[in-house]
């Protein structure tokens, strides 16, 4: 027994490095740009037909912040736990191709999403290599809604969530083994935080799906 147990951590410790080069983790930053939450037609006048008018609910391009762990499964599958981070003012815009266009604040919007995408990779080898990732999402938004909101599209206040589906294509740029540079683009598709039940008083409200595009560099740590 002596002689067993110093064998065993023996075997341990040199196979660690082998197993543990299974791991990763990524840090990345970029562009995170919203798509359009609620959609509301007014038409102008009372007579009919008249001219309609479209503003949306959306918010600003903004940095954020990515975080992922990936475990490799193979040389060319592996899947990742993902969480992005970032916050955005809200703004109800109208439209840009009339003379009315216009944009008013409407809060500012927390987001949190999490997601545990599969990773296909297209290339296992070369300086750089190329992968898609697809998988379920989860996103919650927080919203702060201003001391004056506008009664265009009006905003609730606090914390609700969504489930989705997020999509991407990325590339890593190995410096070494255990470095890369890593440039990700991303979809994350979600149900929209606002209900119906927001707008009861509010004619002409559509209720969107927003596409959440993630536009992401940074770097990847294979231990």
């Amino acid at each position: 027994m002596k002689k067993l147990l110093p064998a065993l951590l023996f075997s341990a410790l040199t196979a660690l490095p082998i197993y543990a080069q299974e791991w990763s983790v990524g840090v990345r930053t970029g562009a995170f740009v919203f798509g359009d939450f609620v959609e509301r037609r007014l038409r102008a006048g009372n007579e009919q037909p008249g001219e309609v008018h479209v503003v949306v609910l959306s918010a600003a391009t903004r940095p954020g912040l990515a975080v992922d762990l990936e475990r490799e499964l193979s040389d060319r599958w592996a899947v990742r736990a993902q969480g992005t981070f970032t916050r955005s003012p809200l703004s109800i815009e109208g439209d840009e191709d009339d003379d009315e266009g216009f944009e008013l604040e409407a809060g500012e919007l927390d987001v949190a999403t999490f997601a545990v995408p599969i990773v296909f990779r297209i290339n296992t080898g070369g300086t750089f290599r190329f992968h898609l990732m697809a998988g379920p999402a989860y996103a919650a938004y927080r919203i702060e809604a201003p001391d004056t909101a506008p009664n265009t599209v009006p905003v609730f206040e606090g914390t609700r969530s969504a489930w989705g589906a997020m999509a991407g294509v990325g590339v890593a740029w190995m410096l070494s083994d255990r470095f890369a540079i890593e440039g990700a683009i991303s979809d994350v598709v979600t149900s929209s935080p606002f209900d119906r039940d927001d707008f009861s008083d509010v004619p002409g409200i559509d209720i969107l799906r927003p596409h959440n595009v993630h536009t992401t560099v940074g770097i990847r740590w294979m231990f």
